[in-house]
């Protein structure tokens, strides 16, 4: 965390895991309360930021094999880790297969990624 403040405050950004980059001209603020702002952005934009680029990969590639396999299910919304879709009856089972398999493997980290997969007739009941 210190190599991330510290980086943060001679380059002036942080960079995701994935080379997206944030700007934090905070940490030259002469405000001290905006230095410490920046300096807590700087520490959490890493983390937060590579979380969601994972979730914009998981998602092109969700989108991308239900075109290829021509299925009726829909990506219809992303909340925060999560990824909701709309399946017919009939396409659960490849849904469920390919959600898991396109969430586990969007990148490879140190850890696996694991994902959990829930179905219900509506959102409340996924939970």
């Amino acid at each position: 965390m210190e190599k991330i403040d510290e980086e943060a405050k001679e380059k002036g950004y942080v960079t995701t895991e994935f080379g997206r980059r944030r700007n934090i001209p905070e940490l030259k603020s002469q405000n001290y309360m905006v230095r410490q702002f920046g300096s807590r952005a700087a520490l959490n934009m890493p983390i937060q930021g590579t979380a969601a680029d994972i979730m914009k990969i998981a998602m092109i590639d969700v989108n991308k094999k239900i075109e290829e396999k021509g299925l009726k299910t829909r990506l219809v919304l992303q909340i925060h880790d999560e990824l909701l879709l709309e399946v017919p009856k009939e396409e659960i089972e490849a849904a469920i297969e390919l959600l898991k398999n396109s969430m586990e493997n969007a990148t490879k980290l140190s850890v696996p990624l694991i994902a959990e997969v829930n179905e219900a007739e509506d959102w409340y009941g996924c939970k």
